[in-house]
């Protein structure tokens, strides 16, 4: 007995290019004959090409301070596999030319809108110097986590500096393979407006960071340290967050996540990770972390390790409207 395609597994493998003539023209005549499958395959599209757009914008502004070997920046995209680069104006090109001569598509290009969310003291200017609060704060708006400080620079610019891995349940026999920072982000309000506006848009938010790493001790020691920034999404409590950490993880809506592997002296320009809001979400959960890239239980020495400027931005796209016209009304 043969198995019926797997048509979301289909679309992805057509957006990447990557469907042979047999499988290109099945995956036609279902986008034709099936409004689910024609419904799946516009939102696959309309996805596709807008994180395609991110990760140009990204990758052209990191040309210029990280280096170019692609084992030092890896990218991460919840809801949406890996995927080769696809330009955006092909996306169209592709559906119209699925369909054959009997049919075509009419689509107009959505304006997107775009919007900074707050992050609290996003660019650490405005705290004091010094510790940051230990633990896990769960708290809207308010940094915590393992061992962090505010750090001053010569002119005046202040950062997160990562001082120590550690665990930050306070767990003696926990993992402290990484020194974490984390803020709550309350979503309730910016659900209940999206709700009241176009309820088939989409809505990507993005978290950006910029990370650097300087020369210290510890850098022949681990020379595999690594800076990652994470989005979690959640539909309950910060508490409930907090009480149930890690295990939580288990129940996120959706997650992303961005990393950087530096070398000592090395900037990494403005790292970023995407997902899609979903629409159950009532709490984002921002974190930047430094790892030592292996399982470890006791405590590790930083210092060298800075974050600064971060930033949370929603694009919303309308639903792409779309048309079938008959190109032969007569037969």
């Amino acid at each position: 007995m043969t198995m019926p395609p797997d048509w979301d597994s289909l679309i992805q493998k057509h957006l990447d290019g990557q469907t042979n003539e047999e499988e290109a023209a099945e995956l036609s005549e279902q986008i034709v004959a099936n409004a689910d499958i024609r419904s799946d395959y516009l939102r696959a599209a309309q996805l596709h090409s807008a994180l395609n757009n991110e990760l140009l914008a990204f990758e052209k502004e990191q040309g210029s301070t990280v280096s170019s070997t692609p084992a030092h920046l890896e990218h991460t995209v919840s809801s949406t596999p890996t995927r080769k680069q696809v330009p955006p104006s092909l996306i169209v090109a592709l559906l119209a030319g699925l369909l054959g001569a009997g049919m075509a598509w009419a689509i107009s290009a959505p304006k997107a809108e775009v919007r900074a969310l707050h992050v609290a003291d996003g660019t650490f200017d405005t705290l004091p110097a010094g510790p940051v609060q230990r633990g896990f704060s769960s708290q809207f708006g308010i940094w915590s986590g393992d061992p962090l400080e505010i750090a001053e620079q010569t002119n005046g610019n202040r950062r997160l500096r990562f001082m120590e891995t550690g665990n930050v349940k306070g767990d003696p026999n926990g993992g402290a393979s990484a020194c974490n920072a984390f803020q709550f982000i309350d979503l309730t309000s910016l659900r209940d407006q999206l709700q009241a506006g176009d309820a088939n848009a989409q809505h990507i938010l993005k978290l950006s960071v910029r990370f650097e790493r300087t020369s210290a001790p510890i850098d022949e020691a681990f020379p595999k340290l690594r800076a990652d920034c994470h989005i979690y999404l959640f539909d309950t409590e910060p508490s409930a967050i907090v009480d149930g950490w890690p295990d939580v993880l288990n129940d996120v809506v959706a997650v992303a996540k961005k990393r950087a592997r530096l070398t000592s002296g090395q900037a990494s320009g403005r790292v970023r990770a995407s997902c899609l809001l979903e629409p159950e979400a009532t709490v984002a959960l921002i974190t930047l972390n430094v790892s030592v890239g292996m399982e470890t239980t006791t405590p590790v020495k930083l210092g060298n390790f800075f974050a600064d400027d971060v930033k949370l931005t929603l694009t919303s796209r309308p639903d792409l409207p779309v048309r079938v016209v008959k190109l032969n009304p007569g037969k």
